[in-house]
């Protein structure tokens, strides 16, 4: 028999675009699951969000537009890793590994389109690290503003206590024009616990102010009673005009804080490192979360590393195990990341370490998994591993026929 002829550039391409197409739309379905999963639990809380303050459709999905580069930048990791088993597993299931071999094309032929595609989510999650993060910061807290202004023309309503307002209970006795000029207006003020002001005032109207993020009520021709819990004074003025600063947003406060993915940019975090560095306080947790930000990215090159030589196991473990062996390495990922995390707040390693070293022990262990997949020296615990379920899926299989 002929020796096997080494592919030819145009088949070389063939087989690239083919391995593009295998792995793209796995890709797009793992972007869509792991995002749903991550967003499950904020969906709820951006629908109470938008019923309470009568936000609309359309501010709910801004609001999830602007939070998805924080989800992303965790999905997109985990989709090349998903789509990197699961191709590579489907390929040896159908035994095409066995093909394409036979054909003259060794493993590190076929790694190109893989370490292309890595590098290309690499990339993507990169810009959305350093520009979508902020991108979608800023447009997160402006719709929130948004929400928490419109909130305030809808909720000043005649003869009820007000409480809306952070820190405020309003009473106003009269609203001619819904929402914005109002009358008979009586204001408990305790958002400085030690000094409760009691505001009465004939008249008062709504005035936005959109760069200070801050709506104020300007009150005419009133009084103020300012009680000090320390010293037990009382006193009154008198004023014709007084601006007393809403500051609405912070009525969303804690909806914002349980919104995890509302994070700081790399912008941000270095900003508030070197503000702490100046008041002398340690900035050691902050460094850690930054040298993360920067390092997320790169898994995705690791896990496209590690994702070949895991998919490429014997055709009886059949296509589930890549789905299993993906669940797995995220599992080891993410717990060696938090592990690391915590040895550098604790500062038993530097905090660079705390992102980096997870991506450099999974890189090296891609590399050796690659190196023996490619010369058909299979890794031990996989195959202990595709046994052991294997007799646990047999046994289980006839625990159900007995039934």
């Amino acid at each position: 028999m002929p020796p096997s002829l080494p592919y030819d550039k145009s088949m070389k391409k063939t087989t690239y675009i083919y391995l593009f197409k295998e792995s793209f739309p796995i890709f797009l379905i793992g972007i869509v699951i792991f995002t749903v999963i991550l967003l499950m639990d904020k969906i709820l809380k951006l629908i109470e969000l938008i019923v309470n303050s009568s936000g609309g459709i359309t501010k709910f999905l801004m609001l999830l537009l602007f939070i998805s580069p924080s989800f992303l930048v965790l999905t997109i990791p985990t989709a090349v890793l998903l789509a990197t088993l699961l191709t590579f597993s489907r390929l040896s299931s159908d035994s095409e590994i066995i093909a394409f071999k036979a054909s003259g094309m060794s493993l590190y032929q076929l790694f190109p389109p893989i370490a292309v595609f890595s590098c290309l989510a690499c990339l993507f999650t990169s810009f959305l690290v350093f520009y979508g993060l902020p991108w979608g910061n800023r447009g997160f807290m402006a719709t929130l503003y948004a929400i928490a202004q419109s909130k305030a023309n809808v909720d000043v309503k005649e003869r009820v206590f007000n409480d809306a307002f952070d820190g405020l209970v309003v009473y106003v006795d009269k609203v001619p024009v819904q929402g914005r000029k109002m009358e008979g207006i009586l204001i408990y003020d305790e958002r400085d616990k030690e000094r409760v002001n009691t505001i009465l005032a004939k008249e008062g109207f709504l005035v936005n102010n959109p760069e200070s993020r801050e709506i104020i009520l300007r009150l005419r021709n009133g009084d103020i009673q300012r009680f000090e819990s320390k010293t037990n004074v009382f006193q009154k003025a008198q004023f014709e005009t007084y601006d007393l600063k809403l500051e609405l947003a912070k009525a969303f406060t804690n909806i914002a804080k349980k919104l995890k993915e509302h994070e700081m940019s790399i912008q941000e975090i270095r900003k508030k490192i070197d503000e702490m560095i100046t008041k002398g306080q340690d900035p050691t947790a902050e460094k850690v979360e930054l040298h993360k930000r920067y390092a997320i990215p790169f898994a995705c090159i690791v896990f496209g590393l590690i994702g070949v030589p895991l998919g490429i196991q014997p055709r009886r473990s059949g296509r589930s195990f890549g789905f299993i062996f993906s669940i797995l390495i995220l599992l080891i990922y993410y717990i060696a990341l938090i592990a690391f995390e915590i040895l550098a707040v604790h500062k038993t390693i530097p905090p660079l370490l705390a992102g980096w070293a997870p991506n450099v022990l999974l890189g090296c262990l891609g590399a050796y998994l690659f190196i023996k997949a490619a010369n058909e020296s299979p890794f031990k615990p996989a195959v202990w591993l595709i046994d052991t379920f294997n007799t646990l899926q047999r046994k289980w299989r006839g625990i159900i026929d007995d039934i």
